[in-house]
């Protein structure tokens, strides 16, 4: 099954097929926080994205297998048309194999069908992938 980037604006979205147990998706999405020491810890990284979810922001999750092994958030700063994508993360297996690189070209389609034109990388690690691959603006 292909790595999907599926946008959510809920911590319990019916993602995980069989959830062995209430608040699953929420329970792997900060574990899968807890094991970054680039980002904040998970509470703190899911307490932001469930505020930002009252606002109608997205947080994209990548799903393979039925387990997320992937996340960032896509928020609207309300000022200009721009999405900002922050927090980035991927499974401790997953890293070091691109799979970053992937997710956020799933992410920048997803977003660019829904007519968002710019982006904003708020974390160094999704700025080298949207300049590398040149994804910071849609070329018209």
């Amino acid at each position: 099954m292909p790595l999907e980037a599926i946008a959510i604006n809920s911590l319990d979205a019916p993602l995980i097929k069989k959830p062995a147990r209430d608040n699953e998706l929420a329970e792997r999405l900060q574990a899968l926080y807890d094991s970054d020491d680039a980002q904040p810890d998970g509470a703190e990284v899911l307490s932001i994205v469930a505020q930002g979810f009252k606002r109608g922001q997205y947080l994209y999750v990548g799903m393979f297998n039925d387990k997320p092994i992937a996340a960032v958030a896509c928020f609207d700063d309300g000022q200009t048309d721009a999405k900002r994508l922050q927090y980035l993360t991927v499974h401790p297996e997953n890293r070091k194999r691109a799979i970053d690189a992937k997710f956020i070209k799933l992410v920048y389609d997803a977003e660019v069908k829904k007519g968002v034109r710019e982006f904003v990388p708020a974390d160094a690690d999704i700025h080298r992938i949207m300049s590398e691959y040149e994804l910071l603006r849609v070329k018209d």
